[in-house]
């Protein structure tokens, strides 16, 4: 919850945003970088309106819906830097969900087992691809630690290659 509150707080440093406008950036940066997943951002909006870190207006153009904007109020801004210092301080040892089929490896016959790394070495090669792709299109409209993040998830997908690489010409 603490990452959500950091985000939502983080979204609303430069200015208020209605819900739709916090779920659509959510979803288009979480898919770039994060696994962070948030079926409903409403929660955590409550939580937050309730602890005096947002504020809600109620917005409602002629015939269209009633919708909420929110404002971070001067407590969400300290909120947001004691939780952005603290995340990152914060060393947590990373999860790859590959590690649990590595675990139990030796269950899947050896040919079976090749040709299964063989197809993830595959996808995290189109993956790869996929952000250095994204790292040449990124705009000057795009936040400036972009780049930094997307070279960071090269970087990681680049160990995981090696890895898979090592791994597969094992006898």
């Amino acid at each position: 919850m603490k990452e959500q509150e950091l985000f939502f707080l983080g979204l609303l440093q430069d200015g208020p945003k209605h819900g739709y406008q916090l779920k659509k950036l959510l979803q288009e940066i979480t898919a770039t970088f994060t696994g962070i997943k948030t079926d409903s951002i409403y929660y955590p909006l409550k939580k937050m309106l309730k602890g005096g870190l947002v504020t809600q207006a109620v917005d409602k153009e002629g015939k269209r819906p009633i919708r909420y904007t929110y404002k971070i109020t001067p407590k969400g801004k300290e909120a947001f830097k004691k939780l952005l210092l603290k995340n990152l301080l914060t060393i947590e040892r990373p999860y790859f969900s590959i590690d649990v089929s590595l675990y139990f490896l030796n269950y899947i016959p050896p040919e079976q087992r090749e040709r299964y790394l063989k197809v993830r070495l595959k996808l995290l090669t189109r993956l790869k691809k996929g952000l250095e792709k994204l790292k040449a299109t990124l705009s000057k409209g795009a936040p400036p630690n972009l780049s930094v993040i997307v070279a960071h998830n090269q970087e990681l997908l680049e160990a995981e290659i090696a890895f898979l690489n090592r791994l597969i010409v094992r006898p």
